[in-house]
């Protein structure tokens, strides 16, 4: 899915449980340009992530992670929260029911599952 191409994650970490993993992105505003092509862009990013986790990527560079549940958390700064709240829950609700996703997740000897959390806060 994501072959060669680099995959940019801003933290990865054990999460308190021993069965989980995170990736987080950070995603920093104000936005220049139209939210469309941001939302994308962030949209691009988890698509990078799950790839990333399914592929095998993740359990190459962590060994420890391998068979884990990971969660992709998407850490917002100074965002326009309702579109990007909006967007996130959409696509982190359906993206799992696309046939290669789901198939690839049901097949994955990477990962036991993938979930998604996302935070706000403002840097003044």
């Amino acid at each position: 899915m994501t072959g060669d191409r680099k995959i940019i994650v801003d933290f990865v970490a054990k999460r308190e449980s021993p069965d989980e993993w995170k990736l987080v992105l950070v995603e920093e505003g104000p936005w220049t340009g139209p939210a469309d092509d941001q939302l994308r862009r962030i949209q691009g990013r988890i698509y990078d992530c799950i790839d990333a986790a399914l592929d095998g990527q993740l359990t190459e560079k962590f060994p420890e992670s391998k068979g884990k549940r990971v969660v992709i958390q998407l850490d917002c700064y100074n965002l326009p929260k309702a579109e990007v709240k909006d967007f996130f829950l959409r696509f982190s609700a359906s993206v799992l029911d696309l046939d290669d996703y789901r198939k690839a997740l049901e097949q994955s000897q990477f990962v036991q599952g993938i979930g998604f959390e996302i935070n706000f806060d403002s840097i003044h």
